[in-house]
């Protein structure tokens, strides 16, 4: 089972709980740090407690609860309630699911964009989408280093990604398709960005603008758009849709 319960919090209040030290402790802040900088946000608690040389990690059970227990406390939020009513504590700074006996953690989307906003200047965790490529920030949202992964592949900035985003809005702009409304929580900013000029056309790093030089696209939609070598436009794109759904 995957619980994927939203709550009442946005960025913004996430960034202020992680700054006021009567909710955010030092050490459930180095926890939240963990997590984030893992690879997609995602951590056990048994991990954790690994990582810190801990006994057990019903420890680091316990101070997550205490620290949703300051959260609720200080926003009134409604906590994820299970069916009996009783609060599922760990479900307000995290998504999870169980796998054969275990319990990973995900780091709900909202508090991911808090640290990214803590941490803009540090490098990127590990969170990379499929059909996106590995990055690592660079000032003025640089772009172009190359990586030899297999084939050259070439860096992105994701404090572009994200200013591109917090622009256009994470849905596809070719055929409007939502993530976080057709999944839920788990499904905000799950959204492609595409470079409207190839960087292998460009060579070297350069000055990325967001806004002029990317756009939010589903992956579906990104996919049609490199269906050839010369990748089609977004507009061709859209006729392409437009002419689809005429047929129908």
């Amino acid at each position: 089972m995957f619980y994927n319960e939203p709550i009442d919090l946005t960025a913004e209040e996430w960034i202020q709980l992680l700054k006021d030290k009567e909710v955010t402790k030092e050490s459930d802040f180095n926890v939240l740090k963990m997590i984030y900088e893992s690879e997609h946000h995602e951590m056990r608690a048994a991990e954790i407690a690994a990582r810190l040389q801990l006994p057990h990690h019903s420890v680091i059970n316990s101070q997550m609860v205490r620290f949703s227990k300051r959260v609720v406390a200080k926003t009134g939020i409604q906590p994820p309630l299970r069916r009996n009513g009783t609060v599922r504590w760990w479900h307000v700074p995290f998504l999870g699911y169980e796998k054969r006996g275990k319990f990973p953690w995900i780091m709900r989307p909202e508090l991911v964009m808090a640290f990214d906003a803590i941490f803009e200047s540090n490098p990127d965790s590990k969170l990379v989408f499929m059909g996106e490529i590995s990055t690592e920030e660079k000032p003025v949202y640089s772009e172009g280093a190359v990586y030899p992964v297999y084939v050259d592949r070439y860096e992105r900035s994701r404090k572009a990604r994200n200013a591109c985003i917090q622009h256009y809005g994470s849905q596809c702009v070719i055929c409007g398709f939502d993530f976080e409304k057709v999944y839920g929580p788990i499904g905000k900013n799950k959204i492609h960005v595409h470079h409207l000029t190839p960087l292998s056309e460009i060579q070297g790093e350069y000055e990325v603008d967001p806004i002029r030089d990317l756009r939010p696209v589903c992956p579906n939609c990104h996919l049609i758009i490199h269906s050839k070598k010369v990748p089609f436009t977004i507009e061709e794109v859209k006729n392409m849709l437009r002419k689809a759904c005429k047929m129908d």
